[in-house]
C-alpha cells in the first residue's frame, strides 16, 4: 500500500460514517451533526445532504448495488434515497417509527428479464411528469424519479430497526416481508436493535446479529430462512414494477394538487382582500347585499359608491380579472393534463394489479387480495368523477365570473362617469338572472367572501355546496343508462356528492395502501429460524451499539457463505469472533466460529494490542486497525480469510451460548506500522483498491492506494520491503523494543 493523499476535516462535527462505493470512485461519509457528504477519490465533495431535524443522527448508509441510489437511516426512523448523480432526495419513507440501526442492500444472483412475459404485465406507460407545486407555471415540470427505475436484477433493501423488527423492500421501495424476530426466535426475552443484517444472493437466507433486550450485555446471532421470497421471485419482481409504478403515480397527483391549491389561492387573495375591508368597516352591512340591491334598483349607497370608485377602482378590477382568469386556465390545465392523464394511468396499472390477484395459485400466498384490489381500482374511478365534476364548477365559475366582473366594471364606469364601451352597454336578462343567482349563492359562505365554489373542493372537508345531480357526469351516465344500475356494486365507481376531492384522494391513498398492506406479514410469517445462538461480550448493556461488526457474503460458484465479524468489547479489544454461515445445500445451516486474539499474533512485534477497527476488504482478505497499549503507535494489519476459516470450528449447539475456550493463533499476511498517526477507523474499497483511515479525533484522513507493485512503491516512497525473519532477528536482538520506522510496509508469508 501506498499513501496517495492526506486531508484535513474542517468544521466540529466529528464523521461517524464513512463508506465507499462498490463500483465508483466515491465514498459516502456522515458527521454527527446528521449530514450526509459524498465524496470522490480525491477527497472534493460532490454534494451534500442536510441534516433532517434537531438531534437526528445517521444511524446507517448503504450503496444501491448499481451505486446510483444511496440510501441513509436515521435514529428518527426515516429512510431517504438520495440520486447518487444529483443528489437530489427521490423517495422518503419510515417502515414504523422506530429508529433504524442496521441497512444491507442487495441483488438476486439471476436476471428476471428473461422471465418477465410470464409476469402478465403488458409494456409499462410512460409517466407524465411532476409538477413544480412551487411555481404557478405548468410547463416547469421536475422529471419523474428514473434512477430508480429499469433494474434487471430483484434488489432488496432490508431495514433493521431498535425494536427487533426486519422489513425488506424490493427496489428499495416496494415493502414486500416484515421480519419480527421475537416471535421468529420463541424466547420470552425481547429481541432489541439489528445490528447486522448480511443476505445471500438467492435471498432465501439472512444472517441476523440483534442485542437481547434483557439488561446483560448479550447478542444474538441468528440465521432467518426465508424461502417464499426464493420460491415467488417473478410475483414479487412483478409487484415490485407495479408498486414503483402506483407510488410514482400517486406523487404526481399529490404534486398537482398542491399547484392546483396555489392556483386557486393565487387567483382570489387580491380581491378578497379587498371585499374583507368592505365587511369590516362597520361590520353592520352585507357586500352581497349592497351588491344585490345595486342589481336590482341600480342605485348604490355612499359607502358602495366610494368602495367601487376608489378602492375597487376599473383598472384595478380589469387587473384582477385578469389574474382570476389566468389562474383558472392554470387549474384547467393541471387536471387536463396532469391530473387526468395521471390518474387514468394510475387506473391502468390498478386494473392490471386486479388481474394478478385473480392469479391466486400464485399470488394469493403472498397476501394479495382480490376484493381490497378492487376496491382500490373503485377508489380510483371515484377520484376519476369527481375530477371531471371539478372541470364543470371551473367552467361554470368561468362563465359566473366573467359575467360578475363585466357588469361591476360597467358599474364603476358610470359612478365615475366614464364612456362604457358599446360591446358592453347591454346585457340581457339571462345576464341578470346569472349575477343574482352568483351573489345569492356563491358570493358568500358563513360569514367570509367567497368568490367561487371551486375552494371547497381543495379542502379535506365535506362539500358546502353540494352541485346538483342533473350537472353531475356520472349521474348523468347513470340517469341515461339504467341498465348500468342492474351491475354488482363491485364492478361500478361509488363517487360521493358531498365528498371534496382531497376527500376521494385520500380515500384513493387508503385503498391503494390497503392493496400491498398484507403482502409484508405473508411472506415474514413463512420465515423460520433454523439456527440462534446467544453470545456474551465484555461491555456493559448500553454500549452494545459501539461494538464494530462487519459482514460479507460470499457468492462464488464453489463457495457460498456469509461472514460476520465482531469485536468482543465496546472498547478497543483484544480480538475479535468470525462466524461463518454456510448456504450450499450439502451444508444448510452449518454455523462455524472461533475467537482471534492478537496475544497470539505471528510476525507482529511483541506487545499487547487492542482492536480499533475491522472491515472485510474483499472476499479473501480481512482489514484490522490495531493500537498499542500506549496509543502511541497504529497497525494498519491484513489477514487471510481462507487461514481464519480453516480454524473455524463448528458449532454443535443451534439454540445454546457459544463459548471459544481457546484462542486461535493469527497469520498475518501483510502489515503497516504508523508512528506517526494514532488510526482509529478505516474505509475500504477492494474494487477501486483504495483504504481511508482516520485519525483518533477523526480530523485528519489518509488515503491510500491498496495493492501497488513492489517496484512502484520503492521508487515513489524509498521505502524498503523487509523480511518478517529480519524484522524479527532484529526485534529480538533489540530486547523486544519495536524498530523505530515510522509507516513500514510489511509483507509476510504464514
Amino acid at each position: 500500500m501506498r499513501q496517495s493523499d492526506e486531508k484535513h476535516i474542517l468544521g466540529t462535527a466529528s464523521t461517524e460514517i464513512l463508506l465507499w462505493s462498490s463500483r465508483r470512485d466515491l465514498i459516502a461519509v456522515s458527521n454527527s451533526s446528521g449530514e450526509v457528504f459524498l465524496r470522490r477519490l480525491s477527497w472534493s465533495k460532490v454534494w451534500k445532504l442536510p441534516k433532517t431535524g434537531d438531534g437526528v443522527k445517521v444511524t446507517a448508509i448503504v450503496w444501491r448495488p448499481d451505486s446510483v441510489v444511496l440510501a441513509v437511516g436515521y435514529s428518527s426512523g426515516d429512510m431517504t434515497l438520495v440520486d447518487v448523480e444529483s443528489g437530489d432526495i427521490v423517495h422518503t419513507f419510515n417502515p414504523c417509527g422506530e429508529p433504524i440501526t442496521a441497512l444491507s442492500w442487495e441483488n438476486s444472483i439471476a436476471s428476471l428479464n428473461e422471465e418477465a412475459e410470464n409476469l402478465l404485465l403488458p409494456e409499462l406507460l410512460p409517466q407524465p411528469s411532476k409538477v413544480n407545486s412551487s411555481k404557478l407555471d405548468t410547463g416547469s415540470m421536475l422529471e419523474g424519479d428514473k434512477d430508480l427505475k429499469n433494474e434487471e436484477l430483484l434488489s432488496l433493501l432490508w431495514i433493521g430497526l431498535k425494536n427487533g423488527l426486519v422489513y425488506g423492500y424490493a427496489f428499495g421501495l416496494f415493502p414486500c416481508c416484515l421480519l419480527k424476530l421475537s416471535k421468529l426466535s420463541g424466547m420470552n426475552e425481547t429481541i432489541g436493535a439489528v445490528r447486522s443484517i448480511c443476505p445471500n444472493g438467492d435471498h432465501s437466507q439472512l444472517c441476523i446479529l440483534a442485542d437481547l433486550r434483557a439488561g446483560r450485555s448479550e447478542v444474538l446471532l441468528m440465521t432467518v430462512d426465508t424461502p417464499l421470497i426464493t420460491y415467488c421471485l417473478k410475483e414479487l419482481y412483478g409487484l415490485g414494477v407495479l408498486y414503483r409504478q402506483i407510488t410514482g403515480l400517486m406523487d404526481c397527483l399529490i404534486s398537482a394538487q398542491k399547484a392546483l391549491q396555489e392556483a386557486w389561492e393565487d387567483a382570489l387573495v387580491d380581491l378578497e382582500s379587498k371585499m374583507v375591508r368592505y365587511d369590516n368597516n362597520d361590520g353592520q352591512s352585507s357586500l352581497s347585499v349592497d351588491l344585490m340591491e345595486l342589481l336590482m334598483f341600480g342605485h348604490a349607497g355612499i359607502k358602495l359608491e366610494k368602495f367601487l370608485v376608489t378602492d375597487l377602482t376599473d383598472k384595478g378590477l380589469k387587473r384582477i380579472g385578469q389574474a382570476v382568469e389566468l389562474s383558472y386556465s392554470n387549474m384547467q390545465k393541471l387536471l387536463v393534463k396532469h391530473i387526468v392523464c395521471a390518474n387514468y394511468q394510475l387506473s391502468h396499472y390498478l386494473t392490471q394489479l386486479c388481474g394478478l390477484a385473480k392469479q391466486e395459485d400464485r399470488f394469493s400466498c403472498l397476501g394479495l387480495q382480490v376484493n381490497l384490489c378492487l376496491s382500490a381500482c373503485r377508489a380510483a374511478g371515484s377520484f376519476t368523477a369527481k375530477t371531471a365534476e371539478l372541470q364543470q364548477v371551473i367552467d361554470g365559475s368561468i362563465k359566473y365570473l366573467k359575467t360578475f366582473f363585466r357588469w361591476l366594471y360597467v358599474t364603476i364606469l358610470r359612478l365615475s362617469d366614464e364612456p362604457i364601451p358599446p360591446e358592453l352597454a347591454t346585457s340581457t336578462q339571462q345576464d341578470v338572472r346569472f349575477i343574482a343567482n352568483f351573489l345569492a349563492k356563491d358570493f358568500e359562505t358563513d360569514g367570509q367572501v367567497r368568490l367561487d365554489r371551486i375552494g371547497q373542493y381543495l379542502r379535506n372537508e365535506s362539500l358546502t355546496s353540494i352541485t346538483s345531480s342533473k350537472t353531475r357526469p356520472w349521474d348523468m351516465l347513470a340517469e341515461a343508462c339504467q341498465t348500468i344500475t342492474n351491475f354488482p356494486d363491485s364492478d361500478l365507481f361509488q363517487p360521493r356528492a358531498e365528498r371534496s376531492l382531497v376527500q376521494e384522494f385520500t380515500h384513493l391513498e387508503q385503498q391503494v395502501k390497503a392493496s400491498f398492506e398484507a403482502i409484508p406479514s405473508a411472506v415474514g410469517q413463512t420465515a423460520s429460524l433454523p439456527f440462534m445462538t446467544n453470545l456474551t461480550l465484555d461491555c456493559q448493556s448500553d454500549g452494545l451499539d459501539k461494538i464494530k461488526i462487519t459482514s460479507r457474503s460470499i457468492n462464488q460458484p464453489k463457495d457460498r457463505c456469509n461472514l460476520i465479524g465482531l469485536t468482543n468489547s465496546a472498547t478497543p479489544s483484544s480480538g475479535f469472533y468470525l462466524f461463518e454461515f454456510a448456504s450450499e445445500k450439502e451444508r444448510k445451516n452449518l454455523t462455524r466460529a472461533a475467537f482471534f486474539s492478537f496475544r497470539r499474533c505471528d510476525h507482529l512485534p511483541p506487545g499487547e494490542y487492542k482492536l480499533s477497527d475491522m472491515q472485510f476488504y474483499n472476499n479473501e482478505v480481512m482489514s484490522v486497525l490495531l493500537l498499542t497499549e500506549e496509543n502511541t503507535t497504529s497497525i494498519f494489519l491484513q489477514l487471510s480469510l481462507a487461514l481464519l476459516r480453516e480454524q473455524l470450528a463448528p458449532i454443535m449447539s443451534r439454540r445454546g451460548p457459544f463459548n471459544s475456550s481457546f484462542q486461535t493463533e493469527l497469520f498475518a499476511s501483510s502489515f503497516r506500522v504508523f508512528n506517526d498517526f494514532q488510526a482509529t477507523a478505516l474505509g475500504l474499497s477492494s474494487s477501486r483498491k483504495v483504504a481511508a483511515i482516520f485519525s483518533a479525533a477523526k480530523r485528519k484522513v489518509r488515503i491510500f492506494d491498496m495493492e501497488v507493485e513492489e517496484e512502484e512503491d520503492v521508487e515513489d516512497e524509498d521505502q524498503d520491503i523487509e523480511d518478517v525473519s529480519d524484522l524479527s532477528q532484529e526485534i529480538s536482538k533489540d530486547g523486544g523494543n519495536q524498530k523505530d520506522v515510522s509507516d513500514v510496509d510489511m509483507a509476510v508469508s504464514p
